[in-house]
Parts: C-alpha cells; sequence; structure tokens
C-alpha cells in the first residue's frame, strides 16, 4: 500500500544550531542495481541481503542482488489465472511483504490472491483467508499470523452498485490467517469528497490533494495511523490500547494550477488505455492547498517517514521521521528522482530510482 526548531544569546543560537542540524540531514548512495525495470513496487530486504520487488508495468517478481547486481525473475506471469492456478503464476504482482521465517508474500491485484514463497524463490501456496470487506487482496501482515485490509467497503456503498455514503470513518479489518477471526482494530478519517465531471455524467469523488490517513503494522502487530488532517502519528500497542502522536506545524503548499493539469493529463492517459475519449470534458476537485504527507512507510525500529508533497514536480522529496513515542526526529531528503521504498538491517534504505530514459532502478542508501 505514501507513506515529515538566557544563559546568554551565544549559547542559545549554539545550542539551537546544534539541534537544527542534528535534526536534518540527506542520504549517500551506496549501490545500485545496473539495470532498470518500467515502475517498481515495494522493496523487501531478504535475509542474506538480497532484495525482492514487483515490476508492476511489466507484471513481474523480481529478487537481486545489489552486490553482484544480478536479477531473477520468479514464477511466471500468465494472461489467464483460473482459480486452481499454482502458487508460481501471476498476472500482475503489485506489493511484496515479508512474513515470519524466510516467507514472503506476493500479492496479485489483479487475480486478487496472494501467494506465499520461500526467500529462495520458490512458490509455496496461495493464502486463504475468510473473505471480509470484499475480495481484494490483503495488503498488510504480521509476524504473528495476521492480515489487515481497510474496508473501503463502507466508503463505496457496502457493494451496492450507485450507492455512495459518506461515514464519518473507514475502518480496519485484523484477519487472523488460521482461525479467520475478524475484528476492528483501527479507524481512518473518511476522505473529503467533490463534484467530478466525465463528458455530461457528473459523480462524487474524493479531492486530489487532500488529507488522508495511512494504517500499518510493525512485524510484532504493533499498529500505526498517520493522520493526515492532525500531521501526527498514532499508535496502537498489542493490549488494543491507543497512544496519541504529537500534532507539528508544517508549511502549507498550494495546489497549483500546473498541479491540476499534471492530474488531468494522467487521468487522460490511464483512460487511453481503456478506450476513453481523449477530448471528453473531465474536471476534478482538488484541495486548496496539499497535505503534510502523501505517503508514510514504517522502518524495521518503528520509525515513521512521512513523504511531503513536493512543492514543484520533480523537485527531491522530503521526508519526516517520527518516532515510536510519535515525535518528529528529523527530516531526511533523497535525492532528485529517488524515492523511499523499503528499509533494510543497519540503517539501510532503499529506493526506487528514475533515470534518463524513464526506467527505474533500485539503490541502497544510508543516512
Amino acid at each position: 500500500m505514501r507513506l515529515v526548531p538566557a544563559m546568554s544569546v551565544l549559547v542559545v543560537l549554539a545550542a539551537f544550531a546544534c539541534k537544527a542540524a542534528e535534526s536534518q540531514g540527506g542520504v549517500k548512495l551506496e549501490r545500485k542495481l545496473p539495470v532498470t525495470f518500467g515502475q517498481i513496487s515495494n522493496v523487501v530486504e531478504l535475509g542474506d541481503g538480497r532484495i525482492a520487488f514487483a515490476d508492476t508495468r511489466n507484471k513481474l517478481f523480481i529478487t537481486a542482488d545489489l552486490a553482484s547486481g544480478k536479477t531473477d525473475t520468479l514464477g511466471s506471469r500468465v494472461d489467464s489465472l483460473p482459480a486452481s492456478a499454482p502458487a508460481g503464476q501471476y498476472k500482475f504482482p503489485g506489493w511484496v511483504a515479508h512474513l515470519a521465517g524466510d516467507t514472503i508474500a506476493l500479492v496479485d491485484f489483479a487475480a486478487q490472491r496472494t501467494t506465499l514463497w520461500s526467500e529462495k524463490g520458490e512458490p509455496i501456496s496461495v493464502v486463504t483467508t475468510v473473505k471480509a470487506a470484499g475480495p481484494e487482496p490483503v495488503l498488510v501482515y504480521d509476524t504473528v499470523g495476521n492480515g489487515y485490509k481497510i474496508d473501503y467497503k463502507a466508503v463505496i456503498g457496502g457493494g451496492e452498485i450507485g450507492r455512495v455514503f459518506h461515514p464519518d470513518s473507514i475502518p480496519v479489518l485484523r484477519i487472523g490467517l488460521k482461525a479467520g477471526k475478524v475484528d476492528t482494530v483501527a479507524h481512518l478519517r473518511a476522505p473529503e469528497y467533490g463534484s467530478a465531471t466525465f463528458g455530461e455524467q457528473s459523480q462524487e469523488a474524493v479531492k486530489v490533494f487532500s488529507p488522508n490517513d495511512f494504517f500499518g503494522v510493525l512485524l510484532d502487530g504493533t499498529a500505526w495511523v498517520a493522520r493526515g488532517n492532525e500531521n501526527r502519528v498514532d499508535w496502537r500497542a498489542a493490549d488494543g490500547k491507543w497512544m496519541q502522536g504529537k500534532s507539528r506545524d508544517y508549511t502549507k503548499v498550494p495546489v497549483t494550477q500546473a498541479d491540476r493539469e499534471r492530474v488531468l493529463a494522467q487521468v487522460r492517459e490511464r483512460g487511453k488505455e481503456h478506450g476513453m475519449p481523449q477530448e471528453l470534458k473531465i474536471e476534478y476537485p482538488f484541495a486548496e492547498t496539499k497535505p503534510p504527507f502523501d505517503f508514510a512507510l514504517a522502518s524495521p525500529n518503528g520509525d515513521i517517514w512521512l513523504q511531503r508533497p513536493r512543492a514543484q514536480e520533480g523537485s527531491p522529496l522530503v521526508y519526516d521521521v517520527v518516532n515510536r513515542s510519535g515525535g518528529w526526529l528529523r527530516e531526511v531528503t533523497f535525492p532528485a528522482g529517488a524515492t523511499l521504498a523499503g528499509f533494510g538491517k543497519g540503517g539501510a534504505l532503499y529506493a526506487t530510482i528514475k533515470e534518463a530514459n524513464g526506467l527505474r532502478s533500485v539503490g541502497r542508501f544510508k543516512v
């Protein structure tokens, strides 16, 4: 499933300068794969230091060794996937998760199923879970036997065609992978809506650039929610108790006409694949300002990295790092074209890197 300051005047200024220097920094590229891919999902580090990810444009499941530059394609992509298809086949690999031991999960967006694989690249089985909140596959897992799923059916009307209503919150379900028990562990704030127009038809749509909540889970089952409207991170302990993080002021970046035109151009480009007429009149609702973050991702030690929206397309991405107490630690700036995609041992950061030809590679960075 994006995921960011009277002993004497001199002493005070020196202390402030030291604090600011410790709170800001960049990242250094250690290694990069010598090959490129169409579009990369998240990146998962394996036990031996290799990485696994999905090329979502070419629809491939890949492992790679940054030390040698070697890459391997796992399983096989197929155009048709019956319910009885073996675990080694997929249609649209879209997300990778690390489960307990040396087991990794591959989420297939098209087949709406999840398959288990060993770190050696061998398919193991197809995950069978109780059906909850629609057929879409689970994206978030812990290592204690649970999957987590946002119940978007609560927004689109419980599966009834044409029915849409706006609840105050959206539930997050915890699904026991073996026992099948389903309970609600969190609530996300519902998105903001406005009117969208497609030709002569009008319908409600989520406002582009409006704040969103992001949900995630650490390996031990500790859950977190990054609150977009409040710009804070809340934590849920194993016993169910919530700890509210500290809200933080941020500079609001206005949504420009260039932002609107870029989004609408992307809508037209995606619609072209489905036969949408390019001259069709399209209007979308936009927020006036961008949110404090537009993506969130958790590191193994529990730090949450909040990706700030960019004022200009193509400028370097900046991340605010928040700790498990909900307090802001620092901001980290990535090189232009690099986007955080995962974490590894020893503080390693993995990012996708946009090349001059528009394709992407993967690099390992250190703060």
